[in-house]
């Protein structure tokens, strides 16, 4: 008989007899807090792109209808800036392409509103004359007015496109008109600059919320003299807001003659021009509805820098400079000081940012928030050209440039040569409220 075999446990793990121990009920844990529509839309105004938003508002229906609401949309937009979606020039408007980050949102816009502006009741060749906040401000162009000489008072009209809105706006009655004595032309047709001031200037902009509230800025730079008038849309009316003497204004700054201000640029409740031949500054101070002069860095030309929100309470400038030693092209960046006392406004470099030297650039626009640079090869404009005729080429190129992060985005090419255009912020429709 062959021996039993014994199985090897050699290999085998120990194996440990435990007991069980009874597990007693432990004191409860309290419910998870309830998800309510306060919590989520906390949650949904931490969102950091708008894009997000409209996504989150598609999940179901009582997402869409909180993101719908009137007083969260206040909210959201008050605590997030408008995305940039494009630009407006003579040719009309010009979304963001992609792969730019807002070219969904511009896409959206350029469907649904009407930037030719037919809404407008009067007919007649309105003019783009400035943008912000989601309205354009157009003025009529002089010559349908009739007869040969072109007129220092035009018509002025507020317009929403997204929403296809429209508010013509009285004249300028005759006793202000009549304070402007011998205005100086400030474009190739035209004694007068319109344009749009910031929300909260007036006091009624921001009384209950109220989104459709505006105030217009009329200036004129006479001979002896700058004045301005504003009209709010909350009165209907017009009012002299400022008006002071060369005399009184150009005091202490070095300036004999009547200057000569350009290039309007406007950041932290303040507009600004630069002077013609001057490092000076005017200055338009909408809160306390005042004019004064400052300084602005040595070398700066009018048409080559852009005014911004530095943060902090501070005001920012990019200028471009080239640099004829190495032919290299930078835009430098520098923040505007405190006044030291005497006057004087200091700004200190901040940042030199280099550019490709194979293009040459130009600021085209400016906000707060965004610059619009356009650029196109340096040899078209050593040989004189600046558009090729070529359908099939696009010469210019227009990038947007974000100021608190100085990301270069690709907007769009173009066709023809622009001196200025008007930068558009605006929400993805489905986030927009009239503004009018």
């Amino acid at each position: 008989m062959a021996p039993r075999q014994h199985p090897d446990f050699s290999d085998q793990r120990p194996i440990h007899l435990t007991r069980r121990r009874s597990r007693l009920p432990g004191p409860s844990l309290p419910p998870p807090p309830a998800l309510t529509d306060d919590l989520v839309a906390d949650i949904f105004l931490r969102l950091p792109d708008p894009a997000d938003l409209v996504r989150a508002s598609a999940a179901c229906v009582s997402y869409r209808r909180l993101v719908a609401d009137r007083v969260f949309l206040r909210r959201f937009r008050a605590l997030h800036p408008a995305p940039f979606l494009g630009f407006l020039d003579h040719n009309g408007f010009h979304p963001a392409l992609p792969p730019h980050a807002s070219a969904p949102a511009a896409h959206a816009v350029s469907l649904a509103a009407d930037f030719s502006f037919s809404f407008i009741p009067s007919p007649g060749r309105w003019v783009v004359r400035d943008v912000r906040d989601g309205r354009v401000l157009l003025d009529r162009d002089p010559e349908d007015g009739g007869g040969g000489e072109p007129k220092v008072f035009t018509e002025l009209a507020v317009c929403d496109p997204l929403h296809r809105r429209c508010v013509l706006l009285p004249p300028i009655p005759d006793d202000l008109a009549a304070t402007v004595e011998h205005p100086v032309r400030v474009e190739v047709d035209r004694w007068g600059e319109p344009f749009l001031a910031p929300l909260g200037v007036d006091g009624a902009n921001t009384a209950a919320g109220d989104e459709t509230s505006f105030e217009v800025i009329w200036m004129a730079q006479c001979k002896t003299k700058q004045v301005a008038f504003a009209f709010s849309s909350s009165t209907g009316q017009w009012r002299t807001v400022a008006s002071l003497a060369w005399s009184n204004l150009m005091n202490g700054s070095g300036v004999s003659r009547n200057p000569v201000f350009f290039g309007r640029q406007y950041a932290r409740a303040c507009f600004y021009w630069v002077m013609d031949l001057r490092d000076k500054l005017l200055v338009f101070d909408t809160l306390r509805m005042e004019f004064s002069i400052a300084d602005l860095p040595t070398g700066c030309h009018r048409r080559r820098i852009a005014i911004v929100d530095a943060g902090g309470g501070r005001v920012g400038m990019f200028a471009l400079r080239d640099h004829i030693a190495d032919g290299a092209v930078s835009l430098h960046y520098s923040v505007r000081q405190q006044d030291n006392g005497d006057g004087s406004n200091q700004w200190r470099m901040e940042k030199i940012i280099p550019l490709d030297p194979v293009f040459r650039h130009y600021i085209r626009g400016a906000t707060e928030k965004y610059l619009l640079l356009l650029r196109f090869p340096e040899h078209l404009s050593s040989s004189g050209v600046h558009v090729s005729s070529s359908p099939d080429v696009v010469d210019l190129e227009c990038f947007s440039v974000d100021v608190k992060t100085l990301q270069f985005e690709r907007v769009c090419g173009l066709k023809h040569h622009i001196l200025r255009a008007h930068i558009y912020t605006n929400f993805p429709p489905s986030l927009s409220s009239q503004t009018i």
